[in-house]
């Protein structure tokens, strides 16, 4: 005859389980919660014993009794953590008993990852779209302006004695030198990349300290530093581009009302890039509480020429995928109105 699961046994085979699940009493407040889901939900279980389960998920169903024996499954359920990052997730919501009482079960399956995944392949079309266009805009445009800029240094030469003469000519060369270097930060770096080992904190330390002086007086800067992070292999000038594009982003969406940026740095384990699963990812998170990035252009931000701003050249992004994916990494974004993220993601692997 089979012994019935004592209350600490089923706490430790509940504890064991990957998938998170919570118990929810006859008074609708938390009863369980194993480890998976404080995992996910970032609480502690101790302290969440008690309280309403709304406060955990809000607006997932107005009342648990609602629906009666059947089993109730929501997707794309979606709930902010403390640490200002929304988690998609679907939930199953069934009567349960345990331990002789009667209650619920909530179980709830992170599906961050796969759209994550489904997102990760379209921007990475969007990054080769991007560098099809930018190679041809190369080609079309660098050689004629090569031409340009010689036929204006021989004019500036006949015309040494014309003040007025080499004025205009003048604005004409630099003016085609300025569409130059454009065009130049459309190809990124020239040179292949010299990488070696750098903290991801001093990049972003050499950042702020290069764009302090743009900062608003109303905008302010919150670091949220994980100090435990090891060292990445990158090319640190090609990096703090990079970085600089996307906090100069988020300070301008703030420019009007102002607000807070928060810098966060993580680590996430097994992480999978592309077709390549890493032990350790390096995930650099930059939020700004701006006004939102339009919904009709979010999708195509990674492309060259694609700007929300009206004076936006519409290079920063791109050149900042761009360095990211020769560094094996990824940036990926999440917009709506006052909470903006872009989420920088760097491998710790030498050879990528």
């Amino acid at each position: 005859m089979t012994k019935p699961i004592k209350q600490v046994e089923w706490a430790e085979l509940l504890d064991g389980l990957a998938t998170a699940v919570i118990w929810v009493d006859e008074d609708q407040r938390v009863g369980y919660m194993n480890i998976a889901a404080a995992e996910l939900l970032q609480v502690s279980t101790k302290r969440i014993v008690g309280v309403p389960w709304k406060v955990l998920l809000p607006g997932l169903v107005d009342d648990l009794t609602s629906f009666g024996e059947q089993r109730l499954t929501i997707h794309e359920y979606q709930v902010l953590l403390p640490d200002l990052q929304r988690v998609r997730i679907s939930c199953s919501v069934a009567q349960y008993e345990l331990a002789s009482s009667p209650g619920w079960l909530i179980e709830l399956l992170n599906t961050e990852r796969h759209h994550r995944i489904v997102e990760e392949d379209e921007r990475w079309h969007q990054y080769e779209a991007g560098n099809l266009l930018v190679k041809t805009l190369a080609h079309e445009v660098k050689n004629p302006l090569a031409g340009i800029y010689g036929a204006t240094q021989l004019l500036q030469k006949r015309f040494n004695q014309d003040t007025k003469a080499l004025s205009f000519l003048d604005v004409i060369a630099k003016e085609v030198q300025r569409l130059k270097n454009l065009v130049d930060s459309m190809l990124g770096p020239r040179q292949a990349a010299q990488r070696e080992l750098h903290n991801i904190h001093e990049v972003i330390r050499h950042v702020l300290s290069v764009i302090k002086p743009e900062f608003p007086t109303h905008t302010q800067v919150m670091l949220d530093y994980d100090p435990s992070i090891p060292e990445i292999l990158m090319d640190f000038e090609a990096m703090v581009q990079a970085i600089l594009n996307l906090i100069k982003n988020a300070m301008q969406a703030m420019e009007k009302h102002g607000g807070l940026i928060t810098i966060r740095t993580r680590v996430e384990r097994k992480f999978t890039l592309g077709t390549h699963t890493f032990p350790l990812v390096a995930v650099v998170s930059i939020h700004d509480e701006g006004e939102g990035i339009p919904k009709e252009v979010f999708d195509s931000i990674f492309y060259p020429m694609v700007s929300s701003k009206k004076e936006g050249t519409g290079l920063g992004l791109p050149v900042s995928q761009n360095i990211v994916r020769q560094h094996g990494g990824l940036i990926v974004a999440e917009s709506e109105p006052g909470h903006t993220v872009f989420h920088v993601y760097l491998p710790f692997e030498k050879d990528v």
